[in-house]
């Protein structure tokens, strides 16, 4: 006769609700650092493009970094914007090497949303550019991207004759 435990779950089960109560615990944390997984849906950098008859132009919200932590990349109908933001302890070793009183091994973190580390964003673009006339400015924290049509891609204006 076959007996039956009224009560108790079979220890796989037992196995397998806590894998998936730790898996939904490590799926549902913030990262660590850096941007490799977005807590939102939104990706990084916020972009807006644009265009003229002339040239195609971007947009790109980057509080914090400096023409040198940038590069940039423009192929056909594509613009690649990468980049690395320093993260707060490294810029606390930095100055400790340097002599300043920070102390990194005494951070307290109390919230950590912002990004840090590499990034790459890769933008299709409605045309072909020019990438030889591209030009990139960054200014209080906003990248602007000009880049110029492709000759083939600008609009050409037709005469229409009288027959």
């Amino acid at each position: 006769m076959q007996m039956l435990r009224v009560g108790y779950a079979h220890p796989l089960e037992d196995l397998r609700d806590e894998m998936d109560r730790l898996w939904t615990t490590l799926t549902a944390a913030p990262p660590l650092h850096g941007w490799t997984r977005q807590t939102t849906s939104e990706p990084f950098p916020a972009v807006n493009i644009f265009e003229t008859d002339e040239a195609i132009l971007i947009e790109a919200e980057l509080p914090g970094l400096e023409p040198a932590d940038l590069e940039l990349t423009a192929i056909d109908d594509e613009l690649t914007l990468a980049g690395r933001r320093a993260d707060p302890i490294e810029h606390a070793h930095a100055a400790e090497a340097a002599g300043a009183t920070a102390e990194p091994h005494k951070l307290t973190w109390h919230r950590r949303e912002r990004g840090t580390g590499a990034f790459e964003r890769r933008l299709s673009l409605p045309t072909a550019v020019n990438p030889e006339g591209v030009v990139a400015r960054l200014n209080s924290g906003v990248l602007t991207v000009t880049c110029p049509k492709a000759a083939a891609c600008r609009p050409h204006k037709v005469t229409v004759s009288a027959s």
